[in-house]
Formats: structure tokens, C-alpha cells, sequence
């Protein structure tokens, strides 16, 4: 039997169609994120999925619900909005939630074998 989802969670979209420069966007904001360690990025710590979620906030993947990213590299100051909230502000396991199905698309696609 398929799991029953949230409301929140029946929102939540990727753009349909992710290419190079989609890739090389949350890739770079990844490897912007303070403290986090890429190589981890399997380990089921919060602090992971978060950073995945902000990165794609930040690379713009997500299609719904509508999200911002506020990035001041020059004070390095950052805040990233799912939603009209700040994601620091977010309940653990929906930030946990998200993060894991970013990290599965991403996966998902670097693993595709291209048709063209």
C-alpha cells in the first residue's frame, strides 16, 4: 500500500527537466555551504538533506511551492525561504523529507543512461 502523503508533500515539485547547467548550480551552491562535507551527503544527518535543500533552493530547482534564496557572498551572509519559511525554521524531519527526494533526483539522473 503506497504511503499517504501530506499536503505539504503532494506540493513539493522539481523542475520537470534538469540539465548540465542545473547540475553545476546546485553543485556550486553544495560546495558553498559552510560546514557540510559533499562526501557525506548519503549519511542520514539533518544537516545534510538541509544543505541539499538549500542548495536547490539556491540553483533554483524546486518548481513548487514557490522558494527564495537570500546570498550576500561579500558578508557571507545567507537565508533561504521554502515556502515563505525560513528553513532554519523548518521542522527537522520536513527539511529531512525534502532534502532525501533532491538527493534521489540527483542520483537518479547522474545514473540515467541518455537515449540521445
Amino acid at each position: 500500500m503506497a504511503e499517504q502523503l501530506h499536503k505539504w508533500q503532494e506540493e513539493f515539485a522539481l523542475k520537470d527537466e534538469l540539465l548540465q547547467g542545473d547540475f553545476d548550480a546546485i553543485e556550486i551552491a553544495l560546495f558553498r555551504m559552510p560546514g557540510l562535507a559533499i562526501t557525506s551527503r548519503h549519511a542520514d544527518l539533518s544537516v545534510v538533506h538541509g544543505s541539499w535543500l538549500r542548495a536547490a533552493i539556491e540553483a533554483g530547482w524546486i518548481a513548487s511551492p514557490k522558494c527564495r534564496a537570500l546570498v550576500d557572498d561579500k558578508n557571507g551572509e545567507r537565508a533561504y525561504f521554502y515556502d515563505g519559511t525560513d528553513v532554519d525554521e523548518m521542522h527537522p524531519a520536513k527539511v529531512n523529507w525534502l532534502g532525501k527526494r533532491i538527493v534521489e533526483r540527483h542520483d537518479r539522473i547522474i545514473k540515467e543512461d541518455p537515449k540521445n
